[in-house]
């Protein structure tokens, strides 16, 4: 699993970042990664996969894919006609927080998504062509860097999410579907992971349940997912695992225990391989006052 650090260009004043109209093949797409800044993707054509925490989604003309921070995802274009897309990399320090009204804040989308596991929104005709200029208009005032362009930007960036908001509150999008898996018990798996993720999860106990022998079992789920069995484990209990220092008072020994780690040193190793940091620093760097 890849943790990604300079998508934001390293702009600590500014974490900002646009990639317009980007046709990617699959030799070129990103390996399984995550990373701790918010995205949102825009499809205009093409044809692919996206695999976004456990759940497998089409991609296709006019869709939208919210990927809060923290969240396994990788990308899978078709290799006959990938996928033509614009992303949004954004730190959500930059996002206007301010309860102006009680019943609306602009990161209760991403939360919302995580919460539901629902990543995917698919617009309708007239939202594609807004979508699509309010894009547009990113990219010119980055392009121009007139007097407050960044700001521009973000002023942008603000009415795409309020718009996206409305969308899914008021119901006017397609229900997203998974797409199909090339085998049903991976679909099963990647469930019975995220309800046992404290448990001691092998890749022969795994293939067991699915009823196939270790090798396929390990095959099947590299070429589906894109990510190897261990990798899948180790990045689900991490993310946990620093959910749990943020919000919980658990001892750092407490939470290796709830995330299914075999002993301490295995959890400060890996802990520390995916964050660079140790639990006990993640949890005193990221205390909020």
């Amino acid at each position: 699993m890849k943790k990604i650090h300079n998508a934001l260009n390293h702009d600590l004043l500014f974490p900002f970042s646009f990639v317009y109209q980007d046709t990617k093949s699959p030799q070129n797409e990103l390996s399984d990664h995550m990373h701790d800044y918010y995205e949102i993707v825009y499809v205009y054509n093409g044809k692919g996969t996206f695999f976004i925490g456990d759940v497998f989604y089409d991609m296709q003309q006019g869709d939208v894919f919210l990927i809060p921070n923290n969240t396994i995802h990788r990308a899978l274009p078709n290799k006959d006609d990938p996928v033509t897309s614009t992303i949004i990399f954004f730190s959500p320090t930059l996002i206007y927080k301010d309860m102006v009204d009680d019943s609306f804040s602009y990161l209760h989308l991403f939360d919302l998504t995580k919460k539901s596991k629902n990543y995917k929104m698919s617009l309708p005709e007239k939202k594609q062509v807004k979508m699509e200029e309010q894009l547009q208009l990113i990219l010119q005032e980055k392009t121009s860097q007139s007097l407050g362009s960044r700001h521009a930007c973000l002023l942008t960036v603000h009415q795409i999410i309020l718009d996206l908001s409305r969308t899914r509150i008021n119901g006017r999008e397609d229900l997203p579907e998974g797409s199909s898996y090339s085998s049903e018990w991976i679909k099963d798996i990647l469930i019975y992971i995220n309800e046992h993720i404290d448990e001691a999860l092998t890749l022969t106990t795994l293939a067991q349940k699915a009823l196939v022998s270790p090798a396929h079992f390990s095959r099947v789920f590299k070429a589906t997912t894109g990510i190897g069995l261990i990798v899948y484990l180790n990045t689900k209990r991490i993310i946990k695992a620093k959910e749990l220092l943020l919000e919980t008072n658990h001892t750092v020994a407490t939470i290796a225990d709830m995330c299914g780690f075999e002993s301490m040193p295995q959890f400060y190793r890996t802990f520390k391989k995916y964050t660079d940091l140790t639990p006990a620093a993640f949890r005193k760097e990221n205390q909020i006052g």
